[in-house]
């Protein structure tokens, strides 16, 4: 919950909220304070001038006066992310208080990410590449995630007039997460742009897991207490994580082989060495293509359906038939898409036929009831609008061109009496 509501804070704010909730135990009756000398606060979040406490200060200042909008199922919760902010002079030091509220949701964020993963994204430079890392980390076992243009910007705390452009917001947040998660993170994307006519309406995070930057990364100084206490819940988390991915995985294979040991035996040595997303998109490819679940959909294999997985496993087939399946799906949604505005288009052209008929109908009624005192000004003033060639012709009172002057006329009292351009 606290991952998906709309906030906007500076990468360092971010990282602090990050850090503090990682110190956070299940069976914490209340949040304790949390003291930090400032040169230790300054290093981990690479502040490195000569004016680190001015800096620390004004940092942890702003978060204080930050506030933050979770909307749950009965209430909305309009909390502030610290209650409090004591600095210690004598120690050089300075204390942070969570608000006790934010418990349940902290909890939650801590569980996206364990202390290991923690030291790679407290390296990201840019706010928007936190969040990003957020937003994919809980979809990273289901490979992908899609989001309205519009949402994903609100999620991020972008001002309405800031990137505009969709190419600036391309370039400033998408290319720039997409770059700096790659290099520094467990987790790398592509992304898909889906149009809604001519302009993006959606991104589809296509999301990939990627070797870790350190083998042993060091913890900074003040959590690293936290951090060796969490190395021993790993392998609980690792254990916990396998066997909810392999239910996962084994949910995903056809009726007759979920209780075939032999099978089971395949898929948890693939996800052990590569991980969640590899063996599901070769288990899809081996569902669609093998002959023991589609009948002839492959004429040149048989229907041993382990076989045909373990191939599949082995060459990562179901890697291109993510992405060619991908890039079909999203031809048809373009195809769709330029099929609706061809029908958009053809129908505004209908409707403004039909407003210029409704308009000559009541153009001609108003001539209908003029003098001809007031005829003649509204033939002046429509001889006046004529081509060249037409006034001549006008002038030499010919028929075609008092057809063109019937239609001048009908123009000029749609402008005057009707208030139409």
């Amino acid at each position: 919950m606290l991952v998906e509501a709309s906030y906007k804070l500076s990468a360092n704010q971010q990282k602090i909220i990050l850090l503090l909730a990682s110190s956070i135990g299940p069976d914490d009756e209340a949040f304790q304070p949390y003291r930090i000398a400032v040169k230790d606060f300054a290093a981990i979040l690479g502040i490195n001038n000569h004016n680190i406490y001015q800096e620390t200060l004004g940092i942890t200042k702003d978060l204080l006066s930050q506030t933050l909008l979770i909307c749950k199922e009965k209430s909305s919760l309009q909390i502030n992310w610290l209650s409090s902010v004591e600095y210690f002079n004598d120690s050089g030091s300075i204390e942070l208080c969570f608000d006790p509220k934010l418990k349940p949701f902290l909890l939650r964020l801590k569980e996206c990410f364990t202390t290991y993963r923690l030291q790679e994204v407290i390296q990201l430079r840019s706010s928007f590449s936190i969040r990003i890392y957020e937003l994919l980390k809980q979809y990273q076992k289901i490979g992908f995630r899609t989001f309205k243009l519009e949402e994903l910007r609100q999620i991020l705390g972008i001002e309405k007039n800031k990137y505009r452009l969709y190419s600036n917001f391309k370039n400033k947040v998408l290319l720039v997460a997409k770059n700096e998660l790659s290099e520094k993170t467990d987790l790398t994307f592509d992304f898909q742009e889906i149009k809604s006519g001519r302009k993006v309406d959606q991104i589809k995070f296509i999301i990939h897991s990627s070797a870790p930057v350190q083998s042993n990364p060091a913890p900074p100084a003040p959590f690293a207490d936290v951090y060796q206490e969490n190395l021993f819940k790993q392998s609980e988390y690792s254990e916990a994580s396998i066997k909810q991915s392999m239910e996962a995985l084994i949910n995903m294979l056809p009726e007759t082989y979920k209780n075939q040991d032999s099978v089971k035996k395949l898929l948890l040595d693939s996800l052990e060495k590569h991980g969640f997303d590899y063996v599901a998109r070769n288990i899809e490819y081996a569902n669609d293509n093998s002959n023991a679940t589609n009948p002839g959909a492959n004429i040149t294999r048989g229907s041993n359906y382990r076989n045909y997985l373990a191939k599949s496993l082995k060459g990562d087939f179901g890697l291109a038939y993510q992405e060619d399946t991908a890039a079909e799906k999203l031809k048809e949604q373009q195809a769709k898409a330029a099929a609706a505005e061809q029908e958009r288009q053809k129908r505004l052209e209908q409707e403004k036929i039909d407003r210029e008929r409704e308009l000559s109908f009541q153009a001609r009624k108003i001539l209908e009831t003029m003098s001809q005192e007031e005829l003649k000004d509204i033939e002046l003033a429509a001889i006046s609008k004529l081509s060249p060639e037409m006034k001549k012709m006008a002038i030499e009172n010919r028929f075609t061109a008092q057809i063109a002057i019937n239609r001048a006329m009908e123009k000029v009292v749609i402008e005057r009496y009707l208030g139409k351009n």
